[in-house]
């Protein structure tokens, strides 16, 4: 998948649209009448000026709604709000996309400090069955997927089994459809041992989360203190949210933690614009745990609504016409400047990616506007059953 929110230097926006590079006056020369004319550069792209880079937000997308942040201003839209699903759908569809696949990966801290005690509960018990509820009451619409990943679970929290337990990041439960048994067959066993390499669960969440414009992945961090295996989380977040088409990173920080434990982690969160929450005791851990699974039934009434609403897809259809129509014209400004070459390029990828959305979108409502009136049926069925309100 082409990526369009790919760091690129920091430019100011008046600057790289409308700066240009300033021409070189001719000084006055004398010439004998019989001379031959001068050489000008009047031939071919040597008179041209040099082609300005692209501002960073023609990459960038803060809301995921596949109008580049870029043309969001220019259109005197707010970047970080998806408008057309806000409109269409109220207040509560804020976190909502039209989408194939709603992707969540829960990444469990099974290092040795689990072991510890939370009440009558090891944090590893009590991190255990939270999980395990967190499934259990989650949609269960074929659009969802969910999947386990486990670090600290390898070797023990000795020097000599640093190396060994900090290469240890394991998928427990591949990513696919809600399976609660799956998920508390692959748990029971799970034993808290080693050291906690939190960024490089992170990098490998990268792989198993699908990169592409018609998934929104989410990722829950459960974690109980810092990194140990010298990684950068924090990094790693950033660089996850900006190669995987927007991924959202919620971290429960799990037990009575240092501020330095809590601001690391809270630093994850912030990284993606995810949520950090505190959990001291089991009951706060549950608790948060219950909180994660509203916000995904909210995402799922949101995506509900968008798929039955005509009017959200003619409002994306028109952004994304609006959006390539300024692609367009940009590339055709580019081509007024020499060496162009590679913003043309980029253009061009930002202008598939746009039509990729836009169709995706239209594919999602005829694949499942005639499953509609089912779906909303078994949802609300099971958010009764889970004891859960729907929103709005």
């Amino acid at each position: 998948m082409t990526d369009w929110t790919r760091p690129r230097p920091a430019f100011s926006l008046a600057l790289a649209l409308f700066a240009t590079v300033a021409c070189e006056k001719d000084s006055p020369t004398t010439t004998p009448p019989d001379a031959p004319p001068p050489a000008t550069q009047a031939a071919g792209d040597e008179a041209k000026e040099p082609a300005p880079e692209l501002v960073d937000t023609w990459y960038n997308d803060l809301d995921g709604d596949g109008v580049p942040d870029f043309v969001e201003l220019e259109l005197h839209s707010d970047p970080n709000l998806d408008e057309c699903i806000v409109e269409a759908c109220g207040p509560g569809a804020r976190g909502g996309r039209l989408v194939d696949k709603i992707n969540t990966l829960i990444v469990l801290d099974a290092s040795g400090s689990m072991a510890g005690k939370v009440g009558k509960k090891t944090k590893m018990d009590a991190a255990k069955a939270a999980v395990r509820r967190y499934v259990e009451v989650m949609p269960a619409s074929e659009v969802m997927q969910v999947g386990v990943m486990v670090y600290g679970h390898v070797g023990d929290n000795t020097p000599a089994k640093k190396d060994e337990s900090c290469a240890a990041v394991e998928m427990k439960v591949p990513m696919g459809a809600v399976d609660p048994k799956a998920v508390g067959a692959a748990l029971t066993p799970l034993k808290a041992t080693g050291w906690s390499p939190i960024a490089r669960a992170l990098e490998a969440s990268s792989e198993v989360l699908p990169e592409q414009v018609s998934a929104v992945n989410h990722v829950i961090l459960v974690a109980d203190g810092l990194e140990r295996c010298d990684g950068d989380p924090a990094a790693i977040a950033r660089r996850l949210r900006a190669t995987n088409h927007l991924a959202v990173v919620d971290v429960v920080g799990f037990g009575e933690l240092a501020q330095e434990d809590s601001a690391a982690l809270r630093a994850i969160a912030d990284a993606t614009g995810g949520l950090y929450v505190d959990a001291a005791s089991v009951a706060d851990f549950d608790q948060a745990l219950n909180l994660l699974t509203l916000n995904i039934w909210d995402r799922y009434d949101a995506w509900l609504c968008a798929v039955g609403s005509a009017p959200l897809l003619a409002c994306y259809d028109k952004r994304a016409d609006e959006a390539i129509a300024r692609a367009e014209a940009e590339v055709e400004r580019m081509a007024g400047y020499r060496d162009a070459d590679p913003q043309i390029a980029s253009l061009g990828e930002i202008k598939a990616r746009i039509e990729a959305t836009r169709d995706g979108r239209r594919r999602v409502v005829t694949t499942y506007q005639v499953k509609l009136e089912a779906m909303t049926k078994e949802g609300a069925a099971r958010r009764k059953k889970a004891g859960i309100k729907a929103q709005g």
